[in-house]
């Protein structure tokens, strides 16, 4: 029997084609942050698929902020380093 939900790539791929004309909207500058943005949604996709929450909108939000914590994290550590 084949799987009759959809998956939460599913919905992650349907939300990022409703960002479409928001991201043609953008400047080109700020088109590759949105990119990032989706990067992040996109790399923590298995916990967000566990998660199995009925609007897909809240995980990948969490994803995001995960991403950029991580990010943050990073430089914070470089910055240390350099000093």
């Amino acid at each position: 029997m084949g799987r009759t939900n959809s998956t939460y790539r599913n919905h992650l791929d349907e939300l990022i084609n409703r960002f479409k004309p928001f991201r043609k909207a953008l400047r080109k500058e700020n088109r590759k942050h949105l990119d990032t943005l989706w990067e992040h949604v996109h790399s923590f996709a298995s916990a967000g698929d566990y998660m199995n929450a009925s609007n897909p909108v809240f995980p990948a939000l969490i994803s995001i902020m995960i991403g950029q914590q991580k990010k943050i994290s990073e430089l914070e550590k470089r910055i240390e380093e350099l000093e």
